[in-house]
């Protein structure tokens, strides 16, 4: 053999051992591919499983498990921790099949893949606004879906987790003495996230940067608000100590 030809056999082999995980027949029927990736998800064996089932997919993506097994890659990119592309393989499934069985159940771990992204308060929020929406498609989409109540509570707490980010924006000039930005934030949260867990919070630093800034009128109203919105908030307590004749 010459040194030519025994190169092109180690590269065949390579490709052989590269399109074929260990333990996965090359010769494979789609039915078989599926039977092995489902018996290797089952037993939690996420690489082996994705390999036979991303085959299935390639080799016959009419099957009629075709949704169930998009579904299961998802799943185990999922428990991978590999959340962004699992929200990416879910994401396939509820695009390609909308009206389909696992529809809802895929749009749903979407949001989950994403909501697991999602990072504390202080930092970037891209991912907690790709949750929202994610879950929001749930409500509006599949109302009937046994997942829209959960959606919707993710919805609540990541919307939360939005308020508490503009708040921290709005301290951190507030901190600097930057009232006229801190306003602007601040004015922000109680307007678009109104509910949220920090809108006392936000009422009492509203309150005291008018204070700082001399602004009576505006001062007393946002006292006012606080007190008849969150009367028994330790914001109201902190409130109540400053006299109306105090402001200004």
């Amino acid at each position: 053999m010459s040194q030519a030809s025994r190169k092109l056999a180690l590269l065949a082999l390579l490709l052989a051992l590269v399109g074929c995980p260990k333990g996965l027949p090359q010769e494979a029927t789609p039915d078989q591919l599926y039977s092995i990736g489902r018996e290797r998800f089952d037993k939690r064996d996420w690489d082996e499983a994705i390999e036979a089932l991303q085959r299935f997919l390639y080799l016959d993506p009419g099957h009629r498990m075709a949704d169930s097994a998009q579904y299961l890659v998802g799943e185990a990119y999922f428990n991978k921790e590999q959340y962004l592309t699992a929200a990416t393989e879910f994401l396939r499934l509820a695009q390609l099949r909308p009206a389909g069985p696992l529809a809802d159940d895929s749009r749903y771990r979407a949001c989950e893949s994403y909501y697991n992204l999602s990072p504390r308060p202080e930092l970037d929020q891209e991912y907690t606004d790709e949750a929202i929406g994610e879950c929001r498609s749930v409500v509006l989409l599949y109302p009937g879906s046994p997942y829209a109540s959960e959606a919707s509570q993710r919805i609540r707490e990541l919307t939360d987790k939005l308020a508490r980010k503009y708040y921290l924006n709005a301290l951190f000039y507030y901190k600097r003495r930057a009232y006229d930005s801190a306003i602007v934030y601040l004015e922000y949260v109680l307007e678009d996230y109104k509910g949220a867990s920090v809108e006392p919070q936000a009422l009492l630093t509203l309150y005291e940067t008018y204070r700082e800034l001399g602004y009576s009128r505006e001062a007393e109203e946002t006292r006012v608000r606080l007190l008849q919105e969150y009367p028994d908030s330790p914001q109201a307590r902190e409130v109540e100590k400053n006299s109306p004749g105090a402001v200004g």
